[in-house]
């Protein structure tokens, strides 16, 4: 009983997040738990802030449980290096905090995920996580275009392009497996739509960390652009970070990202995307080739009397389905309300939290022990 209390403690500090841990009937947050924390470890995890802090600060909190602060050092190291604590450093100096489950402890799983770890996220996602993590509201990422080139006649914004997003950024440039792809493999559902599995870009801060760890390997601006490419070819949704300049851009999959996978199951799943784009038939141009309903990875366009049809409810705005039409009798409408993502991951996840708790609930988590020091 006294595990399994630490253990329930560890979920409820990680639900005061941006992104919360919910409980569950089943209790399978537990068991995702107990895959990353010992119990003296998640004990020691509690004393954690979201801010990330040098290790003497978590040690004036942590030392009341008579625990040294080599000690410590050494617990947060294992953590971090199993990703189940987030590691960043300033001047060279190391800090840790508490990481959420996506965007964080699951992707940190990349190249070291393991069957029984993926199957119970699986079962996470559908029986709590994903109205937590998948809202109505700002989302962690977002949805733009695979090709620029393809609709000239449009106007489209900067933080919409790929390729500037790439091109203005000083770097550097990581790009790293992904760890969607390999917890499919994992369960034996290999992915339909490529066998390639580095697929995650990385720029700035997040591709020097990864790089540094040995997550993501090092490449240039112009394999970036590339790697942009490839992704349209192939077929893969673009969803970068929800920022100006985003850390990083994921080329997902209808098959194995837990985005795109987990929000089709919920009810009118374009409106959990952030997306300023929807595609739209010109019928008399439309030869029915079906290709556009092969490329769409959201299954939002059918048929109708040899005609392609957009299903609003499901079009993610991508542009997958644009690229390849030889007809050029798909196009993507900007929609009259547009949005312009947060400034920087700073702001993003306060943007988030203000509109989980509120303005004065989200101050008092900012300015108050609610975000990690202990009670």
């Amino acid at each position: 009983m006294a595990t399994e209390n630490v253990y329930r403690r560890l979920q409820q500090h990680l639900d005061q997040m941006p992104v919360g841990f919910p409980a569950t009937d089943s209790g399978v947050e537990l068991r995702l738990l107990k895959h990353l924390f010992s119990p003296e470890e998640a004990e020691l995890a509690l004393h954690l802030s979201a801010f990330p802090e040098p290790v003497e600060k978590i040690h004036v909190r942590a030392r009341k449980q008579g625990v040294e602060l080599a000690q410590l050092q050494g617990v947060l190291e294992d953590l971090a290096n199993r990703g189940a604590i987030l590691k960043t450093k300033v001047d060279g100096e190391p800090r840790y905090s508490k990481a959420m489950l996506v965007l964080g402890i699951f992707e940190f799983q990349v190249n070291r995920l393991t069957k029984e770890f993926h199957a119970d996220f699986r079962q996470y996602l559908d029986e709590g996580f994903a109205l937590a993590a998948f809202t109505k509201k700002t989302s962690q990422m977002r949805t733009i275009p695979i090709s620029e080139e393809v609709t000239p006649e449009r106007r489209i914004g900067t933080y919409d392009d790929a390729r500037e997003l790439v091109t203005r950024s000083d770097g550097p440039f990581g790009v790293m497996n992904c760890v969607c792809r390999q917890g499919m493999d994992l369960q034996d559902e290999p992915c339909r739509q490529t066998d390639i599995r580095e697929t995650c870009l990385l720029m700035k801060g997040a591709a020097k960390g990864a790089i540094e760890s040995g997550d993501a390997r090092e490449v240039s601006s112009g394999e970036m652009l590339g790697f942009l490419d490839r992704a349209d070819r192939i077929g893969m949704v673009l969803q970068p970070q929800n920022t100006q300049d985003p850390d990083f851009i994921c080329c997902c999959c209808g098959c194995c990202c837990g985005v795109l996978t987990t929000v089709k199951k919920l009810p009118r799943p374009a409106e959990y995307f952030d997306t300023n784009y929807f595609a739209a038939v010109t019928e008399e141009l439309c030869t029915g080739c079906e290709t556009c309903e092969d490329r769409c990875e959201m299954g939002a366009i059918s048929y109708a009397d040899g005609v392609a049809a957009v299903d609003r409810c499901f079009c993610i705005g991508c542009g997958l389905c644009v690229s390849t039409c030889q007809q050029e009798a798909i196009h993507l409408v900007e929609k009259e309300a547009t949005k312009s993502p947060p400034k920087n991951t700073g702001d993003l996840y306060k943007q988030i939290m203000v509109e989980r708790y509120g303005l004065l609930g989200a101050m008092k988590f900012v300015g108050k022990k609610a975000l990690g020091v202990r009670t």
